[in-house]
């Protein structure tokens, strides 16, 4: 299993960086539009807040990549490979497609392209094989979703083939 990778999470606080500039103008934009006062700093925040305002930005940007992405374990009662279409099944159902496999990891990535968009291509769940417990590698929401769904697919397996 590979350990912290600075160059993706480099990546991810630029995204999140411009992401949040882009939310950001949208809402400023929406806000002078409906309220028509103009679009000047002055009109919506205090004076003299601008280094505030950029030191917020940065710091949610270098602080979401380290908290929005985790590694978990699943347990598995058979190996992989026997839970392996099972596994595959849970994934398709949640919209995913198989993005790469290798001989411990496979790859999945969300089906459609909007859903992608908005989560500026950061959709990917790696899962790592090579050992029991399986590691589910992502976005956190949808780690632990997926974990609790994987979970769930085994449990039910195990129950119906009592």
């Amino acid at each position: 299993m590979k350990s912290f990778d600075f160059k993706r999470y480099l990546i991810r606080v630029v995204k999140y960086m411009i992401y949040l500039a882009i939310v950001f103008s949208l809402i400023l934009a929406i806000f002078s539009i409906t309220s028509q006062q103009g679009t000047s700093y002055e009109s919506f925040f205090r004076p003299d807040t601008q280094t505030q305002l950029i030191v917020f930005f940065v710091a949610i940007s270098i602080v979401y990549p380290l908290l929005g992405f985790v590694k978990k374990p699943v347990y598995l009662n058979k190996s992989f490979a026997e839970d392996k279409e099972m596994i595959i099944g849970v994934f398709i159902n949640s919209r995913y497609i198989v993005a790469a496999e290798d001989a411990t990891t496979i790859s999945f990535r969300y089906g459609s392209t909007f859903i992608r968009a908005m989560r500026m291509f950061e959709d990917t769940i790696v899962i790592d094989f090579s050992d029991n417990p399986i590691i589910l590698d992502g976005q956190r929401r949808d780690v632990f979703r997926l974990a609790r769904a994987i979970e769930y697919a085994i449990r039910e397996n195990k129950s119906s083939n009592n």
